[in-house]
Order: structure tokens, then sequence, then C-alpha cells
């Protein structure tokens, strides 16, 4: 086949070969792992749809991949772990740290390199989609660093001037589980982005009140259990709904909201007053959490 490509294209053919103008070329891989550039000038709609069916297109390449690279792209892409079983150097767990930028002007290489920056051990990153990607954390299982993702992402967002929103998966385990495994997490990040708009660092924690809510059988009764919160107005909420995301800090509350700390208390105290629910400890707290996220799932 890559013989009678060879004939057909002539100069307007790439294999495995690296070239400054990427984007003038569609990119396509085999089975074998080779990786296949055309000239877009040089090829016809059909001949598109044809190379499609007998190789895999590969869409926003910025660079050739490497062996390594090539296999996580088969894998998130296409569920392929062909590639993937080759390698040799796998480690006992993975963590996918998913991503999604709000434009495609980014530099890709420039923001891969940051983002290598970042980590103590070397990470491996592959773009999804023009927009999305995902970052393979090795995992050894004697060691575990909590990094600053907060702080990662604001630096990065800052750095490339864009908004950055990121999913912070778990720790798994490398076995034939591990891609139904990403694409749970794969799920999880867009219902974070529909319902938790606002945030941009998001982790199971976040996603988890929102899943039982998302798949509840009984959401139409359940809804009538917050008849209460239409005595409370939309200011009173919002405060609520900060303190709690502040973890109960007054203080780091009441900055957010540009709030003297007096006045939020006065606030909180207003809304038990008012509810009957004792927000300032670990029961009203989680009760309240859930009856906000509820009502904002609902709304949308």
């Amino acid at each position: 086949m890559l013989e009678q490509l060879k004939v057909h294209f002539k100069d307007a053919l790439l294999i495995n070969e690296q070239t400054e103008k990427m984007d003038d070329y569609e990119w396509f891989y085999t089975k074998q792992g080779d990786q296949i550039g055309i000239l877009k000038n040089a090829l016809t709609e059909r001949e598109k749809q044809l190379l499609s069916i007998f190789f895999v297109p590969m869409a926003h390449l910025h660079r050739l991949f490497t062996k390594e690279e090539l296999a996580w792209y088969r894998f998130f892409v296409q569920g392929d772990y062909t590639q993937l079983r080759l390698l040799s150097n796998h480690a006992p767990s993975y963590r996918f740290i998913q991503f999604q930028t709000n434009q495609s002007t980014v530099d890709k290489d420039h923001f891969r390199e940051a983002v290598e920056g970042l980590f103590q051990e070397k990470v491996i990153m592959i773009w999804e989609q023009e927009h999305r990607g995902i970052i393979v954390e090795k995992k050894q299982e004697e060691t575990e660093h909590r990094l600053p993702f907060i702080e990662m992402i604001d630096a990065l967002s800052s750095d490339f001037y864009i908004t950055l929103h990121v999913f912070i998966g778990q720790t798994h385990s490398y076995d034939a589980d591990l891609y139904r495994r990403f694409c749970l997490e794969k799920q999880y990040f867009e219902l974070a982005q529909t319902y938790i708009p606002t945030q941009t660092v998001y982790t199971i924690e976040d996603v988890l009140p929102i899943i039982f809510i998302h798949h509840h059988p009984e959401l139409e009764t359940i809804q009538h259990s917050l008849s209460f919160m239409k005595t409370i107005d939309n200011d009173l909420l919002e405060t609520v709904k900060v303190f709690l995301q502040c973890n109960l800090n007054v203080s780091l509350a009441a900055k957010k909201l540009y709030m003297h700390r007096n006045s939020l208390q006065y606030r909180i105290d207003k809304f038990i007053e008012k509810t009957g629910i004792d927000i300032k400890h670990f029961k009203g707290a989680a009760a309240m959490y859930l009856a906000i996220l509820l009502k904002e799932y609902m709304k949308k």
C-alpha cells in the first residue's frame, strides 16, 4: 500500500518525516505505526475518504509523534491497545490530567515545554482535539507528590493568555480496564464543565455530587424538597455557595465576596435562622451544597 502511495503522490507524500509546514499536510497513521503526510492541495476529498478507510486520520498534528506518544494517541482516540502493549517502559500506574483551552492559537510546542517543566518526572502530552488534550503522568507506587495544580494552571493561563480548564484524574493501575476508566473521567470532565463552569480545576470530589444527581431516577421527587429555597433571594444563596466552596472559612469567603467578615457572618446567621439548616457544621453544609448543585442542575 505504501509503495502505491509513493507512486501516486510522489513528492507530495511524507512517511515518518518531519517538516516545518505540518499544517499543509493531511496526516494518517498505519497499523504498523507509520505516520503518513500528504499535501492537502494534492489530495481530493474522495481520496481523503478512501485513505481514512485504510488508515486512521491524525488531526492537528504539529510534529511527528514519538513511538510512545503515538501509542498513547491511538489509545485515547481509538481505544487501541496494540502499540501501547509493545512499550517496554510501563509504570505500575498512571494518572490522566485532561485539559481544555478556550482558543486554538496556542503554540503547542511551547505549551508542551511549559507543562513538562511543571512536573518533577517526565510526562507525555497528547492533543486529542484542537482545544483538548491529555497529560499522561507515570505514577510509581512508592512515591506520591501532591502538586499545586491551581497555582500551576493560573501560571499557564497567565503565560499563554488563555482560559484553561483541567480535570485531575485518579491514579489507575495499568491493566485491561484502563481505557474504560479514562472514558469515565472524560465524562466527568464534561459534566464538571457543564455544571461548574466558573471553576477551572476539577477533581473527583467536585464531580461525585453531580454524578449522583445526574443519574438519580427520582429527580423530580427530590426537587420538591427544595421548595424552601424559593424563599431565599439569589444574593444570599450565592453568598452561602461561596462560603461552602471556601470550606466554611469566613475570612476567605469574605475576601472572595469583597465583603467585611462581620457582614458575611450576619448573612450566614440570617440564612440559618430562615432555613433551620446550620451550614457552619459539616452535616448542614454538605446537605446545602448538594441542594445548591441540584437547583443549578435542574435549572440547566
